[in-house]
């Protein structure tokens, strides 16, 4: 009976392992592990290389009882779990950073400028190039107008609204998008009509948020990474490339596929929360806008006027 617990319990630790292996945490670790590696008074780095420096080090637990060398085990998965639930914590204050809130003065308020004059800037050369017909541009014109309104979903057309950052220029985009198709504010709906999708619906969008904060995890443990300098300098260099990759080459992509999503549940599952609140559904996209705009209102500060009348609940 005995027995076959620890078997069942190094079944688990070995899962948890192979879980724990692949996450950003361990990531932060391993940078940590290799900076040690090479800092100063490690002569074996520069004598049998990485691979030797690698198996000196571990060479003294081979010879260590059993026990110690599960206690060992067990201690490093405790640490990398509590690694990544810490990072989980930071992760959302991070996205916060990244999006551009609480940067205002200072240079957050140069990064805006200078990222509203590069948006303003391709708004007018894809006005330019609208504004002649299609048959008339060349195959380097045509690419060049799409590349400008991919640009343009990227960033608020009010430049009022517009981040410090890329990031935070995409997301408040599409709540731009969203508000202004159908006057629902997404901040405030987007709850609710969570509520009401379909499973399929829920599995994309979990899925996308999922990579998303992946990526910002990454990032996170980037460039906290710069800390094992104190053993070896070039894990600053490192840790700004592997941030800067994490934050261009993933991290926008999987936002950009996020909000996406959520773009794509307003577009065909808006009449679920009409329907689900009772009001009226609007006949015409005017009608609709200004529906949206009085939803909305009612979500936030509820209502006590007799009108819009409350529509018969669907039967059955």
């Amino acid at each position: 009976m005995l027995g076959d617990f620890w078997k069942g319990l190094g079944g688990k630790l070995a899962e948890r392992w192979l879980t724990a292996l692949f996450s950003p945490a361990c990531l932060f670790w391993f940078a940590g592990a290799l900076a040690w590696l090479h800092g100063p008074g490690r002569a074996t780095v520069r004598d049998k290389g990485w691979a030797g420096a690698a198996a000196a080090w571990t060479e003294g637990l081979t010879g260590l009882p059993a026990l110690v060398q599960g206690l060992a085990v067990v201690a490093s998965l405790l640490l990398l779990t509590l690694s990544g639930l810490l990072l989980q914590f930071l992760s959302r204050l991070a996205v916060r950073l990244l999006e551009g809130y609480g940067t205002s003065r200072g240079p957050g308020r140069l990064m805006r400028e200078r990222l509203s004059r590069r948006a303003d800037r391709d708004i007018g050369r894809l006005r330019v190039l609208a504004a002649r017909p299609a048959a008339d541009l060349d195959a380097g014109e045509l690419a060049v107008r799409g590349r400008l309104v991919r640009a343009m979903r990227s960033a608020p057309l009010d430049p009022a609204r517009r981040m410090p950052t890329r990031l935070g220029n995409l997301l408040r985009a599409s709540e731009d998008r969203v508000r202004a198709h159908y006057g629902l504010d997404p901040v405030i709906c987007w709850p609710r009509l969570w509520l009401l999708l379909p499973d399929t619906a829920r599995n994309e969008i979990v899925a996308a948020r999922r990579s998303l904060y992946l990526s910002v995890q990454v990032w996170v443990c980037a460039v906290a990474s710069a800390v094992w300098s104190v053993w070896s300098l070039w894990a600053i260099p490192l840790s700004l490339v592997v941030a800067a990759t994490a934050y261009r080459g993933f991290l926008l992509s999987a936002a950009g596929q996020y909000a996406e999503l959520v773009e794509s549940c307003f577009d065909l599952y808006r009449r679920q929360l009409y329907t689900a609140l009772r009001h009226p559904l609007p006949e015409n996209p005017l009608a609709e806008h200004l529906a949206g705009q009085r939803l909305t209102a009612y979500l936030t500060a509820g209502s006590r006027r007799a009108d819009p009348a409350f529509a018969p609940p669907e039967s059955g």
